[in-house]
């Protein structure tokens, strides 16, 4: 979800792209050229307001009831043998082995390869593919990385092998704090955050290749300590984040089988009648009592789950990086930048960590601060709702906006930065191999252009508030009994949203447009 858009990694992705050592601000999204607006940018910004307005309206007055809360549409492809062999077992321990591998690769490339970012597999793979490519995957798609992640599958591998020869568990089995929620990954999330968007070495594949290692062997020791499934589902950033893009996908792994899901060692949030997306209690349970769902889209984020107060927090942690890795590509961020570094000259070459750290933290603080106080408008004018309640149970109807503000502003990038798979692929050392024969395949950066950002940025902004906007609206209905009050409590999340689409807008076409005198 986010992508590096400090000064230094704008640099370094240029150079991976056109083997240059500088770059401008407006080269975040691996352009060359700007577009010019056929109209004002504020005329856009007001178009995508008026458009959330008129679709609240519209859903006010079509949307009328409200559903169950597994109202929906549920279709179970594990009725068709396609589906079944998709579900396979086998099928799944390939996959983690291909998985394995390829981390194993990654991670010995950035150690022993060459460090130029330009030639070595561990930069483009981690940032571009694995971070931006399993976002896509896990909103369109599904919740592949509870399939494939190297983590757990080494994890696991080696707790079966201990289970085969002696018999026990390789895990302690120490109970996980209820209380602590979601806030070991939480801190995780931070800490990845930063290095992704303020830490000048992410870059380096040696360094890159060493945070790998440091979180592997802090995920291990929290599956050694809790268990794998517990550890995953509260203390893995990765899998939290990918899970929660995963809840507006088409895809859902249901359990019925009761008895599965209560030996459940995940603390999967179960009711004793089955539960949803636990993988731990899918790979126990009867055939019989499994599904595999295709679902209409954002259907897993009408309320079918509970949220906690730190899923509340974790969530807009997430909205808040990626809106600032956005801001950081603007003027006005390149304006304060400057000032503070003034002010803060006396740390030296520490000054401009310095300042993005505060940049990161403020605006993770400026969203909570701004979410809480929607939070209590919406319990105000519902009537009914405390605010603690308002927020979480409306937090989740935010993740279409983060979804769209990922399709705005790294699609383009994930299609040209992509292409360096192809070239590395064949060379992933950077040792001078042609293992493939595409060693030599130079990037094509006419792929896409800025007008083609602007255009599939304004249609996914636009249709993810209008999504988050519906999501909202059910939500509402559900929990208030009276339609007018529901509508009542939606009047401040739309004001919410309006702004967040106009903000997101500019933010956006800070780097790609030109505005000119008339915008």
């Amino acid at each position: 979800m986010t992508f590096p858009a400090a000064p230094v990694w704008r640099a370094s992705g240029v150079v991976l792209l056109l083997g240059a050592t500088t770059s401008r601000p407006a080269d975040a999204h691996g352009f060359g050229q700007r577009y010019d607006l056929p109209v004002p940018l504020w005329l856009w910004v007001t178009g995508a307001a008026v458009a959330i307005i008129l679709s609240f309206a519209v859903i006010g007055l079509l949307v009328r009831g409200s559903p169950g809360e597994e109202g929906y549409v549920r279709v179970n492809i594990l009725r068709w043998r396609i589906g079944r062999l998709l579900a396979d077992r086998r099928l799944r321990v390939a996959l983690r082995a291909l998985s394995v591998s390829v981390f194993l690769l990654v991670v010995t490339a950035g150690l022993i390869g060459n460090q130029n970012p330009t030639r070595n597999l561990a930069p483009v793979w981690v940032w571009v593919v694995w971070w931006v490519g399993f976002a896509y995957v896990s909103a369109l798609g599904g919740d592949l990385w509870a399939v494939v992640n190297p983590w757990a599958a080494t994890f696991g591998g080696i707790e079966a092998l201990v289970r085969r020869l002696r018999g026990g568990e390789l895990a302690l089995g120490v109970a996980y704090p209820r209380q602590l929620g979601l806030w070991p990954a939480i801190i995780l999330f931070g800490a990845f955050a930063w290095v992704e968007l303020i830490y000048l070495g992410r870059a380096v594949p040696a360094r890159l290749a060493g945070l790998v290692i440091a979180y592997s062997l802090i995920t291990w020791m929290g599956m050694f300590l809790f268990g794998r499934g517990a550890w995953l589902r509260h203390g893995d950033p990765f899998a939290a984040v990918f899970e929660l893009l995963a809840r507006f996908s088409p895809m859902e792994v249901r359990v019925t089988d009761a008895a599965a899901c209560r030996r459940c060692a995940a603390a999967c949030g179960n009711d004793g009648e089955g539960c949803l997306n636990c993988g731990e209690c899918f790979d126990r349970a009867a055939p019989a009592g499994r599904e595999w769902n295709l679902r209409p889209y954002a259907a897993g984020l009408l309320g079918g789950q509970a949220v906690s107060p730190s899923m509340v927090a974790f969530v807009l942690l997430v909205l808040s990086t990626v809106a600032f890795d956005g801001f950081m590509a603007t003027p006005a961020w390149a304006y304060m930048e400057t000032a503070l570094g003034r002010a803060l000259a006396p740390l030296g070459n520490w000054r401009l960590t310095a300042v993005g750290t505060l940049g990161l933290v403020g605006w993770a603080v400026a969203f909570a601060v701004v979410y809480t106080l929607f939070a209590a408008a919406m319990a105000r004018a519902g009537g009914s709702l405390a605010v603690g309640t308002a927020a979480r149970i409306f937090v989740l109807s935010l993740v279409p906006i983060a979804i769209a503000y990922h399709l705005a502003h790294y699609f383009n990038y994930l299609l040209i930065q992509g292409q360096l798979v192809i070239r590395l692929a064949s060379d992933p050392f950077g040792f001078g191999w042609d293992l493939l024969g595409t060693a030599r395949y130079r990037p094509d950066i006419g792929i896409v252009g800025a007008r083609f950002a602007w255009y599939t940025a304004v249609i996914a902004i636009v249709l993810g508030h209008i999504i988050a906007v519906y999501v909202a609206h059910v939500i509402a209905l559900r929990r208030y009994r009276a339609r007018r009050a529901a509508i009542r409590s939606q009047v401040p999340m739309l004001v919410l949203m309006v702004g967040y689409t106009s903000l997101s807008l500019w933010i956006i076409a800070q780097p790609i447009v030109e505005t000119g005198p008339q915008g």
